[in-house]
């Protein structure tokens, strides 16, 4: 018979996670301060979110008291199909499909309840970019990736063109002794890529001047950042990732939440300007892009439209 250990991980990957990976859950004071020292330098801009809750954040016994073990899983969202570049604007590739929240949310749960039917009750608590925790930290230390220079966690395999998620669990799991070691070596392809000197230096990111806190959390019409530095990208950006060999060769999702609505994939520019509240709320219904909204959708538009 499997032990919990090894039942889970083969539940992650029957329901299509691509890998996944058990942490001791321990508090990760170090980190902390770290993180302390980023956000005394206000590289978070508005996103003052990311200054609460801090002991919570990395603390998991404060998420979930009495979590033992930390279930971390990745999942591909690589579209099969993406959109033209010509005479048109672009959105970063995780927001083509359906919101990942719901999605890994959902298999996370599905994989609980497996494993609770086999095993007997146990308390736990799905996450995914949903609550104050270090996600790229948790995977990083199950040994699902490493901190690449644009900050995003990398896999050999994978690439970086993935979520992730977690499963606070309050048994005593066996922990994953596996590490990827750091493949960036001299490569700076991501840092040179960047339009904005958001990566300023490896694995440093000021978000204030990411393309994607840009067109997502700068909710004003009036930018930080000239329209021609946008590239066209109106809700996100993906340069620093389309630029990293280890996404050379992306595998498509095989995760058909994670498609384009139909409508979408035929865009151009004009549409975009054109797009009225009702096609915003067909083409966008339960993606990421709901967050912008149609207001800051169409005020990103109307930002680099001449650029």
């Amino acid at each position: 018979m499997l032990s919990f250990s090894q039942y889970i991980k083969q539940e992650c990957l029957k329901i299509g996670f691509d890998d996944c990976a058990i942490s001791k859950a321990t508090s990760l004071p170090i980190e902390k301060e770290s993180y302390k020292k980023w956000i005394a330098k206000a590289y978070h801009g508005k996103m003052k979110y990311l200054e609460n809750n801090l002991d919570m954040r990395f603390n998991p016994d404060l998420l979930l008291p009495g979590t033992k073990s930390i279930v971390s899983v990745i999942l591909n969202y690589y579209p099969k199909e993406k959109l033209t570049i010509d005479n048109n604007y672009r959105i970063a590739k995780y927001a083509y499909g359906q919101d990942y929240h719901f999605v890994i949310k959902e298999m996370l749960q599905r994989v609980a309840e497996n494993c609770q039917q086999k095993y007997g009750d146990f308390q736990y608590r799905a996450f995914t970019d949903s609550a104050p925790i270090p996600d790229r930290l948790w995977a990083k230390k199950g040994g699902l990736g490493w901190t690449g220079k644009n900050t995003l966690l990398i896999n050999k395999v994978s690439g970086s063109f993935f979520l992730i998620g977690h499963l606070f669990i309050d048994w005593e799991l066996e922990a994953d002794r596996r590490t990827q070691e750091d493949l960036c070596l001299d490569c700076d392809k991501c840092l040179k890529a960047c339009p904005t000197n958001a990566l300023f230096e490896p694995y440093q990111m000021d978000a204030t001047k990411c393309l994607s806190y840009q067109s997502i959390e700068n909710k004003s019409a009036e930018k930080d950042i000239p329209p021609k530095k946008f590239r066209n990208w109106i809700f996100g950006c993906d340069i620093c990732q389309d630029v990293c060999p280890f996404n050379k060769n992306p595998i498509p999702t095989t995760i058909d939440a994670f498609q384009p609505h139909p409508q979408l994939l035929h865009l151009h520019k004009e549409d975009w300007q054109q797009m009225k509240p009702m096609d915003f709320g067909e083409i966008f219904r339960d993606t990421p892009v709901k967050r912008a909204g149609y207001k800051g959708l169409k005020q990103n538009v109307s930002w680099v439209k001449d650029s």
